[in-house]
């Protein structure tokens, strides 16, 4: 499983009902519901993705995220997860506002295209350096939002968002990554309080 996947894995408590946007091949699900006894639904685009997550026994629903979580009542689930789906996303400030009324917390994972491998490949290549840390999104295509932490931090803040933890990757006792996350942090994962 991936270290971000583990991470959020870690952070959902036992018996709480959770909903994974873009649960890709369902694996988190999977392993939340057998070892953590959730009651898990997925919401997966493509379909070579949901025919793996009913492999794994997955509940999962197909839909397109850009269209919101129109379907779901407020305060529906303990926790919605979205994992380093945020940048394929038109409207990512809708598809929060509805994380946030559907869910108690919000966990929200992306790759920091900020960190300074990118920087130096932007500034003599003009391209953006890719983590491999995935393949689930291909269906959405290339990445329509440029996302580093203080871009998060900043839409955080202007919308009055409550972050209630955060975690930098990698996570090393002695790093610059919980230092200076912006610059040396890969993968960032956030935590956000619900409307509730």
């Amino acid at each position: 499983m991936r270290k971000d996947l583990q991470i959020i894995f870690d952070i959902i408590q036992p018996n709480s009902k959770v909903l994974d946007l873009g649960c890709g091949d369902g694996l988190l699900l999977h392993e939340l519901i057998k070892k953590k006894k959730v009651t898990g639904l997925g919401i997966e685009v493509s379909i070579d993705k949901i025919k793996s997550c009913l492999k794994y026994g997955v509940s999962v629903i197909q839909e397109d995220l850009n269209e919101g979580l129109k379907e779901f009542q407020d305060n529906s689930f303990d926790y919605v997860i979205l994992s380093q789906t945020l940048e394929y996303i038109a409207n990512p400030v809708y598809l929060i506002k509805e994380m946030r009324r559907v869910g108690k917390y919000c966990i929200i994972s992306f790759e920091n295209l900020a960190n300074w491998k990118n920087r130096l490949t932007f500034m003599f290549t003009r391209t953006l350096k890719r983590e491999r840390t995935h393949n689930h999104n291909l269906f959405y295509g290339k990445k329509i939002q440029i996302l580093d932490l203080n871009k998060f931090l900043k839409f955080c803040a202007h919308y009055k968002i409550k972050i209630k933890n955060k975690f930098y990757l990698p996570m090393k006792k002695y790093n610059l990554t919980q230092i200076f996350p912006n610059l040396f942090s890969k993968i960032a994962i956030f935590i956000l309080k619900g409307n509730n």
